[in-house]
Parts: structure tokens; sequence; C-alpha cells
């Protein structure tokens, strides 16, 4: 194990806890995603006899179905054609040139009447008896002008209307062709010249189009919309004969007993493994130091392993499929912070959506559910804020399925629709109120420390401060004023202020062992520590941070608090007691490291700030003329005083910080000492007066005003 942690650095942290919860969690979702694939199968073949009903577990796309619908569609359009006029045009000058030739021939009576008609049969080839070419050749010009033009119009009526490049079409367009001149020629002897003719010289000139058929077909298709089998619905009813059809659907849901397939399984295994090493890597990367302590880590695997298996167990419930990822993130938003929760929201999401048959709309609105839960928490005061965060969430998953509803065609005028945005809200709320019962138990169990709970440590009815109170007055009051200047500070550089806030209550809380030893609870009494060495002294002072550490835990105070406890003086010199031990002894004789205090140094910004907070608060009131530039001089030597000393080495506190919180303590603290006016014996008698008379009989209220603005006791000009 020391030669695997040598070469591992990660594992000489202190890790392996957070490593072996991340693995224990990695087990338990492959075997919920094991159980789901494998228990709900069924042996079947086609032509067998379903043996009982067998629903949709999920929702899922018919695609076979969806395939020959669109196939339908795609057959219902016709193919596509495009003409081509140039194809008129040409066969009409070839038709002139036809009877251009045939006058010529009809004019030269020298020739004689059967080498005119051969002459004509070789340049015309269409199949007529020679008595119909006698006749055309016998015609007048205008005679042979009219045939002439009769042909044109025959050939634009047909050709116009299109001839498809088919048989079928040339065909038509032949039997369309001599309807026209039947209708058009009386002459028996014309009409078959005609009717020849013209279909000698139809052509196609309409042609398929094969690309934008192809277009138009699948634009149908497109327009088909995808076919669900919903969740619970039937796939195979009990009695029928399942068909191949069938088996493909049961096939596609995973309901189908194939035997042992290998694909499922290391499928779900690298499926799970990305989604642990997705909240795994959020640790890593973003927030290192939440590893420290394996009860975080422990947490949010066991979220996480209690979400997906819920989420199984609920998935054969109507109207709760949109509860389980909002409720997980709410608790993590409380419980740890809001990047883990938006984290755990789109690894929940993407667990679902598989673990129920990739249902889009499942998961998109879950995982906006769980956003909008992660913002409505990120910043709670009190516990009823998770009820507005439910509301947040309701609001969210009915405008996402919504949406989804609207884009995928469905009709608002269905019940089924109205009955999914109905459960869509109200698992929005019942969200919430699951998330505010479960998050007591988790912060009992893993010792975790929320807002909610600091809002409770702060209450003055808490037994430790009613105690500090009672016994430690001085004290209890020193803390209250730590507290609001670390709470200001610590919100002035971005930290948690009400953490801050709530350690500086308790910080002091062992002093409660033995208060008179403390000079702010003496009030002017006697000093015990006038009697005693210097070093037991010492061993006193410093004792109250190991008693306030005891009566922490013996009253079952969140670690995080007992933090500033334990980091509030660090390893800082009890410097009055060790200057007292060198003026009554030999410099040899004294250790300087038998008064410090155990420690260790603040380990964070908020408890660093409480130390500065706690040392300018007891300092500031010593001084005798506590101005803005007096209580400024001090704040910031002592903060130079912990820097020099290296106590702030490890609380993360930058120089830009340092001042801000400099600042900050200053603006403070001149609120708190600010000078105050004394008034003259008379002029508290007249405005004492002027109470009780209402003014009459008294000076007037410009008196008091004059006289109070008299500037000899160094006052300001309104006294507060």
């Amino acid at each position: 194990m020391r030669r695997i942690g040598a070469r591992l650095p990660w594992l000489r942290e202190g890790r392996t806890l957070p490593l072996g919860a991340a693995l224990l969690t990695w087990l338990l979702i492959v075997g919920i995603f094991m159980v789901t694939l494998f228990s709900h199968r069924v042996d079947l073949q086609a032509g067998d006899l379903a043996p009982r009903t067998i629903t949709a577990p999920y929702g899922v796309i018919d695609f076979a179905a969806t395939a020959r619908a669109r196939q339908q569609a795609m057959n219902a359009i016709s193919q596509v054609y495009v003409t081509k006029p140039h194809v008129l045009s040409q066969q009409k000058r070839a038709a002139n040139r036809d009877f251009t030739y045939l006058e010529s021939l009809s004019q030269d009576t020298a020739a004689p009447l059967d080498e005119r008609e051969s002459a004509l049969t070789g340049m015309i080839p269409i199949s007529l008896p020679r008595s119909v070419w006698g006749t055309v050749l016998n015609y007048t010009p205008l005679g042979l002008m009219q045939l002439q033009q009769d042909t044109l119009v025959t050939l634009s009526s047909v050709i116009g209307n299109g001839v498809r490049n088919t048989a079928v079409g040339l065909q038509e367009a032949r039997a369309f062709a001599a309807r026209l001149v039947q209708q058009e020629t009386p002459s028996p002897t014309q009409r078959l010249f005609l009717t020849a003719l013209t279909q000698s010289l139809l052509a196609p000139n309409t042609f398929a189009n094969h690309q934008a058929t192809s277009v138009r077909r699948l634009e149908a298709a497109s327009h088909v919309p995808l076919i669900k089998i919903l969740k619970g619905e039937g796939v195979v009813h009990q009695g029928q004969v399942v068909t191949q059809a069938d088996i493909s659907m049961l096939r596609q849901m995973g309901l189908l007993n194939e035997g042992w397939d290998l694909g499922p399984i290391l499928g779900s295994m690298i499926f799970v493994a990305a989604i642990v090493a997705l909240v795994g890597g959020y640790f890593w990367f973003l927030r290192r130091p939440l590893l420290d302590s394996w009860r975080v880590a422990v947490m949010t695997g066991l979220i996480l392993v209690v979400s997906v298996g819920a989420a199984d167990a609920l998935s054969g419930v109507p109207g709760l499929d949109y509860l389980v990822v909002p409720t997980a993130a709410i608790m993590v938003t409380a419980l740890v912070d809001a990047g883990l929760g938006l984290v755990m929201a789109g690894a929940l999401a993407l667990s679902i959506s598989v673990l129920t048959g990739a249902d889009i709309s499942v998961a998109l609105v879950s995982f906006f559910g769980g956003l909008a839960g992660v913002f409505g928490t990120s910043r709670l005061s009190q516990r009823y804020d998770i009820l507005r965060a439910g509301l947040l969430v309701a609001l969210a998953n009915l405008l996402v399925l919504l949406g989804l509803d609207v884009m995928e065609g469905a009709s608002l005028l269905q019940m089924q629709v109205w009955q999914y945005l109905i459960w869509a809200i109200v698992d929005g709320v019942f969200a919430s109120v699951l998330a505010m019962g479960s998050i007591p138990l988790l912060e009992g169990l893993f010792g975790v420390i929320t807002a909610m709970k600091l809002i409770e440590l702060a209450n003055p009815n808490q037994p430790l401060l009613r105690k500090l109170l009672v016994e430690a007055p001085g004290t209890y009051h020193h803390s209250i004023m730590v507290g609001n200047l670390a709470e200001a500070a610590t919100e002035a550089v971005g930290g948690n202020s009400l953490l801050a806030r709530v350690g500086a209550y308790y910080h002091d809380i062992g002093k409660s062992k033995r208060p008179y030893f403390f000079v702010d609870n003496q009030f002017g009494g006697e000093n015990p520590h006038d009697r005693l060495a210097p070093p037991l002294s010492a061993a006193i002072i410093a004792s109250h941070v190991r008693e306030g550490i005891d009566l922490a835990r013996e009253h079952r105070v969140p670690e995080p608090v007992v933090n500033f406890i334990r980091e509030h003086h660090g390893t800082t010199l009890i410097r009055f007691f060790y200057q007292k031990a060198l003026d009554l002894g030999e410099d040899g004789e004294v250790a300087e490291r038998d008064f410090r205090y155990e420690g260790p140094r603040p380990q964070s910004k908020e408890t660093a700030i409480v130390m500065l907070a706690d040392a300018s608060e007891a300092t500031a009131r010593t001084l005798k003329n506590p101005n803005a530039q007096a209580i400024e001089k001090v704040v910031r030597r002592l903060i130079k005083e912990r820097l020099e000393d290296g106590q702030l080495d490890e609380s993360n506190l930058t120089f830009k910080e340092l001042d801000i919180i400099a600042r900050t303590f200053t603006r403070v603290l001149t609120g708190v000492f600010h000078q105050r006016i004394e008034y003259p014996d008379r002029v508290l008698k007249e405005m004492e007066r002027s109470r009780d008379h209402g003014n009459r009989g008294g000076k007037p209220p410009r008196l008091v005003r004059r006289v109070g603005d008299n500037r000899s006791h160094g006052g300001p000009r309104h006294p507060r």
C-alpha cells in the first residue's frame, strides 16, 4: 500500500475514502441499471401467444411504424416532371419544312405523279396509301396552307399540354392528336393525312425530374411526426399472436430476453463511469478542498444512488417523471453548493434519460427543473425559501414541457396534455417539500452545515449562546461585535458571511468555563491572574480553545463552526503573559512555545477574518480616543503582525483582500466607538422639562440646539 501511495500522490493526501465512495457509487448504480435491464424481459418469438399484457415501461419511438407512415407519405407524392419549351418550336419547324417540300412537289406538275408520291414517301416517313398522297399533291396552295395551319395548331395543343418521355406518355399524346384531328377536319382523307403527319411529328417535351421528386418526397416524410408508444401503453396484449414487428419493438425497448448480452452490461458500466467521473471531476478540478471531508463525498454518492434508484422505481408511476432531479438538485445545493447542484442536475437527467429509454422530453424537463431548483436554493435565508424554490421549479417544468408539446404539434385541447402539465407543476412543489424534509436528516447524519442550520445556530436561544450570555456576558457581547465585523468583512471579500458571523458567535464559547479569568468578564473586579505564575495564566487562557471545542461537540455543533473555535487564535503568542514571564525571570528560562496557542492556523478566509476581527475589536476597546484614524492604525498594525507571524499563510487571503478587510473593520468600528456629546446639566434639565410639559413653560427647542452646538466637548455637530 505504501508503494502504491508513493506512486499516487492523491492517495497520500488522505483521500482514499472519497475514492472508495466513488467506486461504491459506481457499483450501486451499475447494479440498478442491470436490474432494470434484465428484470422486465420476456421470452417470446414470432407466432407465440403473449402470456400477459406487456406495457411500455417508458415512452419510446416506434421506428417501424414511423418508417411505414413516412413511406406512405412519400408514395403519395407524384413524380415531378419538367417541360422543355424548345421541343414545340423544333417540331413546328420540322412541320414547316415538310409542307414547304410538299408545296414544291405540288407545283411541279411536269413530273409524273407517281415519282412525286415516291419522293414524298421518302421525305416524310409516314405510312399512307398512294391515293392519299395523290389527293394532297393536287391541293391548291391555299388548301395546303390550311392543312399546314391545322397541323401546327394540333402540334401546339398536344405538345403544349406536355408529352411525357415514356411509352405511355407518347401513346396518350398520339391518341389526343387523333381526337383533335377528328374534331377539326371533316374530310376523311385530310383526317388520315393530318393524323399520320401530326403523330409522326410528336416528340417528348416533359421529362421526369428525379432530384426535385426526391426533395418533395423527403419533405413530405419530414412532416410526418414520430409515432410514439407512450409509457404504460400496451405493446403486446395477453392472448395476442406475437408478430415480427412486436418482436422488434420488444427488442428496441430492451424487453426481449435474448440471453446475457454483454453489450448492454458493458455499455452501462461505461456510461455510469462517465456519470460518476463527471461529478468527481467537479470536486477535483473546482472544489478540491471538499475532498478532504469524506462526509461530503459519501453524501453526494448517496444522493446520486438514491436518486437513480428512485427514478427507476417511480418510472412506472404516472405523473412523477419530473420529481427526482429537482429534489436532488435542491438538496445538493443546500448541503454543499450551487455548482455541485448544477452538475448533479445534468448527471441525473442523463442517467434517468438512459434508464427510462432516452425519453428526451423527460430528460429536458427534469434538467431545466433541476436548474431552477439550484437557482432558487442558491441563497437561502430560512427553510421556507426552499418552498419558493419549488414554485420556481414548477414554473420551469410548466414552460419547458409546454414548449416541447407545442414544437411536437401536440394539441392543447387534449386532456392528456393538460394532465402532464399539471403533474409538472405538482412535481415542482412536491420536490421542494421532499427536499426540505430530507435535508435535516442528512445534516445530522453527515455533520454538514447549511445556511438554514447556520441561521438556527445564530438564534440567541441556542443553549450554548444562552450559557455564554448568562455566565460570561462580557464575552457574549464581544462575540456579537466580532460577528458583525466578520460578517461585513467576509461579505466584502466574497466569502461565506453567514458562516463567519455564526463562527464568531461561538469562537469564545470556551470562556464560559472560567469566565472570571478573562478581562472582558471581570468588570473592574479582582484579577485572579495577579496571584498566578505567567505560565499557568497562559495555560488557562489557552485552554478556552480546547474547552470550547469540547463544549461545542457536546452540544453537537457542526464541525465547520468548531473550526472557528479551534483556529481563531491560530498559533499566536499570548504576549502579555510572555512579556510578564520575561520581566520576572531570565531570558533563557522562558520558552516562547509555552506561551503560544496550540493552533492550527486559520485554514479558510472565514476563520482568518474572525481571528482578525477578534483582535481588532478587543484592541479598539482600549483606545482612549477611538477616532477613525486611531482605529485604522490599530487594525492595520494587527493585520501586519498576524501576517508577519505567518498566521494567515494557509487562509488564501490576498493582500488586496486584507486591505478591504482593514477598511471594512475601520468603518464598522468607527460607527460603534464614535464619540457622543456630553450635555451640560442645565441643558439636560431643560430637555427633560420640555419632554414632560410638551415644550410649555420650557425653553424653546432652538435654545437646546444652540447649546448643543457648543463644540467645547469635542463632539460632532449632530449627536447620535
